[in-house]
């Protein structure tokens, strides 16, 4: 009889804490599937959806967009011929992904169940993971997917077990084979993460040298297995692309797109290509706004090479690699003249019409198979006002402050973390939002409000923290204290109302 009552007793905890995950799930759910109900058409993006769809409907697979995405067209949209199979699917990775925050905050934060739940309905109900449910984007399960890394680093920092590291390099590289934003912080947050456990638990009573084999043979493991993988995914896209080795297969091209303003005649040495190409170039190179335009527009550096070189994506990876070596002096003022196109009252707005859909004509690619196997008229769609478009245009301010105000977040987060493991997690977070905006800030090209949606579940994830962590229970001690010093002199602390129980008892 003591040994059951010992038993239940021990299991009523894990009872709680599970009937807490089914209740969070229930309420994501909930949520979520009333914003479907209300809003369940599709929406599109040029040209991304279009070659999406294309390689969904037994095209060519995507050479320069994920192709895991289109994929996951013909999976949910193409048997049923319903689009809206596709938003719903995506609104499932929605929850999933507000799920795993309840989780994160719940579990390895240990904030109690409410706040952890308030977290994770302001992801639900964020204006871009709405919109992205929506849109034929591979933005919902790329953040589904960004999420569960950062997760899964979240469960290594916990335990420290090594069975951690090759589910981190896994989630890894299948997030970057969606969406490439945060390669770099990837890579390094599945690699250091031994290294970062470490130094957080080091104290005089347990030195990091007692544990410096096992460090450096976790992060060896990590290394591997991300090296592993990343070598054959860039390998599994050079044969679906028929190109050398990249996360994409036009990896070269972007990559000129990017260091045009460094690019120089030399750099055209034994490509084939016209000597004097670069003055056929009737786009201003050095202007580091026209890096979307040199690839994209008429008279730009692409334009000209298709024309005039024999092989022109090996003459642009070529260009591309040659000019990367010299742009580093370049990096900053690139990087400042892009980000404050964020605050400009033409570009901005422009950028956010772009974003929903808006920025051009239907073309034919689009209007024509969406109707034949999905029994939609795009037309009706594409410039009609919805719940999760209205709610994602007024946001602009909003994505532009998360992506903004990231590093004073990191630093609140880390500077103010508490011992321990749950200070680990708060640690990584701000390492990891810190490390997205230094690589957002430095290495976008163009203002793209899209490029932000990895932002706000982080964002609203260190906002909880510090606010129910750290503001919170500040603030009660402090009312505390106030109470204890204006009490009258002499008066004594109310009593309780039963006496507490004698250790003899």
């Amino acid at each position: 009889m003591i040994s059951s009552t010992i038993a239940s007793r021990g299991s009523a905890p894990a009872q709680r804490r599970a009937a807490g995950y089914i209740q969070a799930a229930c309420v994501i759910a909930a949520v979520k599937f009333l914003f479907v109900l209300l809003d369940p058409n599709p929406r599109f993006f040029l040209w991304d959806s279009v070659t999406y769809l294309q390689g969904a409907l037994d095209g060519p697979l995507p050479r320069d967009r994920s192709f895991l995405y289109s994929l996951l067209i013909h999976a949910f949209a193409v048997p049923s011929h319903s689009l809206q199979g596709l938003v719903l699917a995506q609104t499932l990775a929605g929850a999933a992904t507000a799920f795993l925050v309840f989780v994160m905050l719940r579990r390895f934060v240990a904030l109690p169940q409410a706040p952890a739940l308030f977290g994770a309905l302001l992801v639900a109900i964020a204006p871009s993971q709405l919109f992205y449910e929506h849109m034929v984007m591979a933005e919902a399960f790329g953040g589904l997917l960004w999420i569960a890394f950062v997760a899964l680093i979240f469960a290594y920092l916990r335990d420290g077990r090594a069975r951690w590291l090759p589910a981190i390099a896994i989630a890894g590289i299948v997030t970057i084979a969606f969406r490439l934003n945060g390669t770099i912080v990837i890579i390094l947050a599945g690699i250091c993460a031994p290294l970062a456990r470490a130094a957080w638990l080091r104290s005089a009573a347990h030195p990091l040298g007692s544990d410096r084999r096992r460090v450096l043979k976790q992060m060896a493991l990590a290394a591997a297995c991300t090296l592993v993988l990343h070598v054959g995914y860039r390998h599994v896209v050079a044969e679906v692309a028929h190109t050398p080795p990249g996360y994409i297969g036009t990896e070269g091209l972007f990559l000129l797109g990017f260091v045009a303003p460094a690019v120089r005649a030399q750099d055209l040495r034994g490509t084939g290509c016209d000597p004097q190409l670069l003055d056929h170039v009737g786009i201003a190179m050095s202007d580091p706004r026209n890096r979307e335009r040199q690839l994209w527009s008429e008279g730009g550096i692409w334009s000209v090479m298709k024309r005039e070189c024999p092989r022109p994506e090996a003459a642009a990876t070529t260009v591309a690699d040659r000019a990367f070596g010299r742009i580093l002096p370049y990096l900053l003022p690139m990087a400042w003249s892009t980000a404050t196109q964020y605050f400009d009252e033409t570009e901005g707005p422009w950028r956010m019409q772009a974003d929903i859909g808006r920025k051009m004509q239907l073309p034919l690619e689009l209007i024509d198979p969406v109707k034949k196997y999905f029994y939609l008229d795009v037309g009706s769609i594409a410039f009609s006002d919805t719940l999760s478009s209205v709610w994602f245009e007024r946001s602009r301010w909003w994505l532009t402050g998360c992506f903004f105000l990231a590093p004073l977040m990191a630093g609140l987060l880390y500077v103010t973390a508490p011992r321990g493991r749950r200070g680990m997690a708060c640690k990584m977070l701000a390492s990891i939002l810190f490390g997205l905006f230094l690589c957002q800030f430095l290495l976008q090209p163009i203002v793209s409000f899209r490029y932000l949606h990895p932002f706000p579940p982080l964002m609203f994830m260190g906002a909880v923290v510090l606010a129910f962590a750290r503001v919170l229970p500040a603030w009660r001690a402090a009312r505390r204290r106030f109470a204890a010093q204006s009490r009258p002199y002499g008066e004594l602390p109310a009593q309780p109302a039963v006496a507490p129980t004698s250790p003899t008892e």
